[in-house]
């Protein structure tokens, strides 16, 4: 109890001396991060680089946090009633205090088969084999830091010896900060973690999966950040590239759905045209609903910037056949997810957004 009571003032000790991100959207327990919501939670390490804001290497980390998921299911998911009764049409945006953003799905949140993004507390930077011997003390930054201790490092007379190009400043991120280990390099990252939101699509939906259990779509409606619609006709749809993929469907109500085959189009391919210029797809989303109302959400960095066994795909044959009612003309599926519930069947809108 006594080793308890300490580690809990030891932790509210470093969140006083900081400035601890502020939870809010659709939570039932918005507010700073506390130890309340810590405590007890698993932690995880992982191995990460680190790009600067241009794209440039930065530095290379071992670092200590949580699962973001655990941390939001601490705090309570609550969504405002908008005919949806399920939390896969949530997004999440993380800011730092310098204004760096990133944007995350809740299913790749919570629906992925490991611990997701993650929110760091601890890092260290990793050090070629070769370095010498630091000496630095205090002044360590080799060594698995605190958000307090990393915010103390002085790097400013450290000269860089790696063996390829030289970083433009060798440096120790500094306070919280939120990773994506799965992200290629140059993913997202957010360093001094102001804040953490929970947002809603906004637009009211009507559940009708009781009684539109064979419902056909023949022509989704696609619509980009412009607002404009514009229907997928078959031709358009056969002129995109094609990709197959074969899964032992787990469902989180029913469970074993069967081992299929799954052949259609990467996600990435129909809606990358509708991008404008200078966009950051790293800060979109796209909505996928179905003609029943069922909805999901999924990153922008899931559809865009994923490396093609981690993307996202429209499909529309199963198992050598082309889909039938209850299923098309087309299905979302996500290629990391260990669950299937944002498989979006009988598809009717797809609607790519940019963060606002």
């Amino acid at each position: 109890m006594i080793r308890q009571l300490a580690l809990s003032f030891i932790t509210l000790g470093l969140m006083a001396a900081t400035a601890a991100p502020q939870f809010k959207g659709a939570l039932a327990k918005p507010g700073a991060l506390d130890s309340s919501t810590l405590r007890g939670l698993p932690k995880y390490r992982r191995l990460v680089k680190i790009a600067t804001s241009d794209g440039q290497y930065r530095s290379s980390l071992e670092v200590e946090g949580y699962a973001l998921r655990d941390v939001l299911n601490r705090r309570v998911l609550k969504k405002q009633d908008d005919g949806f009764d399920r939390p896969l049409d949530l997004f999440i945006t993380v800011k730092g205090r310098k204004g760096e953003q990133a944007l995350f799905s809740h299913g790749e949140t919570f629906l992925v088969g490991d611990e997701g993004p993650l929110l760091v507390e601890k890092a260290r930077l990793i050090m070629p084999h070769h370095h010498d011997p630091l000496r630095a003390g205090s002044n360590d930054p080799s060594v698995l830091l605190n958000v307090t201790g990393r915010n103390r490092i002085n790097l400013t007379t450290c000269i860089s010896c790696h063996g390829g190009p030289k970083p433009p400043q060798l440096s120790l991120p500094k306070g919280w900060l939120l990773v994506s280990s799965q992200d290629a390099f140059g993913g997202r990252f957010v360093e001094d973690v102001a804040e953490i939101a929970i947002h809603q699509v906004g637009t009211p939906v009507k559940d009708t999966r009781s009684s539109s259990k064979n419902a056909f779509v023949d022509t989704p409606v696609i619509v980009g950040p412009d607002g404009k619609p514009t229907g997928l006709s078959v031709e358009r749809f056969q002129q995109l590239p094609r990709s197959t993929m074969k899964d032992a469907a787990f469902g989180l109500g029913k469970g074993f759905h069967g081992l299929n085959t799954w052949e259609g189009a990467p996600l990435e391919a129909l809606l990358r045209p509708l991008l404008a210029p200078g966009t950051d797809p790293r800060l979109t989303y796209v909505v996928v609903t179905s003609v029943d109302g069922y909805r999901a959400i999924y990153s922008g960095s899931e559809v865009f910037t994923a490396s093609p066994e981690k993307g996202t795909l429209l499909v529309d044959r199963k198992n050598g056949a082309a889909l039938d009612k209850g299923s098309g003309r087309y299905t979302t599926l996500s290629r990391t997810d260990f669950y299937i519930d944002r498989d979006v069947r009988m598809v009717k809108e797809i609607r790519l957004e940019r963060l606002r």
